[in-house]
């Protein structure tokens, strides 16, 4: 295995070039995937498709029964100016008006209106309920249009003093999948953030030097992100978090290679160094990361989607972290080193002249 490695780094340092081009043409062709990437939360998307109360919901859904309910709550007298009740003529003719156009929405099915069910009017007649039926499942780009023409609707001649709010569990749902993909955001910036701090207090201050595990971990998530994005495999609040994961575990992969190269520099040139690190902990790192692997491969044995599309997730990225510090790595640090000399001999150039 060492002389293996060693040939596939000899051959990066002879091809540097051609390999960080061919890398960031293939990167470049996962962006796409990263834009078809869905976010769905919907609870029976964390089931068995097979298992009976899902395989049930599916049926009647087909036979157009199983609908999602949605509700505009509309509170009124909320200031001194404008309607104080659901009775005031202003009020009503703002419910009117607004679910005759939610009705024209694509894929609301029926509304049952507040002006002719008295139940759905509170008691002290403040507040009134729209309650309208749609079929939106686990898709969560058709929940997010509904939900959002229901609100651009509502905001139409809003009078003064009446506010609005969409409720029910598919809001609760769509409120979750924004809540997923601004913690996904979040989560994965704070970890490369604090990895960066770390991994350059680590290299006493070498900006280069902590850069080049960092290039790693981002490509691994690009790469893990555009490879869902293709396959159709949704992010879910557990797959959520695999990002920030994976540049916890992937980084220790680059710090390795990265610390014995830097110390087998000392003495020796760049080829020779880079060839024995690789060769030395190589290895090792392939070997502790098949491990890991397997380790997460193990979700799959349950029932669970949900636990499914983690393991497998977190799978993928561990092996993209693996492959780019192994057939990656020492190509970024190969051209580095030819930049750096390129630097030094023009500054070298420029003080004898």
């Amino acid at each position: 295995m060492s002389s293996v490695l060693g040939r596939v780094t000899k051959f990066q340092q002879k091809n540097a070039y051609a390999v960080i081009g061919i890398m960031f043409f293939l990167t470049l062709a996962m962006l796409p995937g990263i834009f078809r990437l869905e976010t769905v939360v919907a609870l029976e998307n964390m089931m068995p498709p097979d298992s009976e109360p899902v395989e049930e919901l599916n049926n009647l859904r087909a036979e157009g029964i199983g609908k999602d309910a949605i509700a505009l709550e509309i509170e009124t007298g909320l200031t001194d100016e404008g309607p104080q009740s659901i009775s005031d003529p202003a009020a009503q003719e703002y419910i009117q008006t607004t679910q005759n156009d939610i009705g024209e929405i694509h894929g609301v099915t029926s509304i049952q209106s507040p002006l002719r069910r008295d139940e759905l009017v509170y008691e002290d007649g403040s507040v009134a309920v729209i309650a309208l039926n749609s079929y939106m499942g686990d898709n969560g780009d058709r929940m997010e249009r509904i939900f959002n023409e229901i609100e651009e609707e509502a905001s139409h001649n809003r009078p003064e003093g009446v506010e609005t709010q969409v409720v029910g569990v598919p809001a609760v749902q769509n409120n979750l999948g924004d809540m997923v993909e601004r913690d996904r955001n979040v989560t994965t910036g704070m970890a490369m953030i604090m990895v960066f701090i770390i991994t350059l207090g680590l290299f006493r201050g070498s900006l280069s030097a902590a850069l080049m595990p960092m290039i790693i971990v981002a490509l691994s998530v690009v790469w893990l992100y555009g490879t869902m994005g293709y396959l159709g495999m949704p992010l879910s609040t557990l797959a959520g978090s695999v990002a920030a994961l994976i540049i916890g575990i992937g980084i220790a992969y680059a710090i390795h290679i990265s610390n014995i190269y830097r110390l087998n520099r000392r003495d020796k040139n760049v080829e020779e160094s880079l060839v024995e690190s690789v060769e030395d902990i190589g290895t090792s790192i392939i070997a502790s990361a098949i491990t890991t692997i397997s380790a997460f491969m193990a979700f799959l044995i349950g029932d669970m989607p949900e636990m499914h599309r983690f393991g497998l997730t977190m799978s993928m990225g561990i092996g993209y972290a693996v492959i780019f510090t192994i057939l990656f790595l020492p190509a970024v640090f190969t051209v580095e080193e030819r930049l750096m000399k390129k630097i030094r001999d023009s500054i070298n150039w420029r003080h004898d002249f």
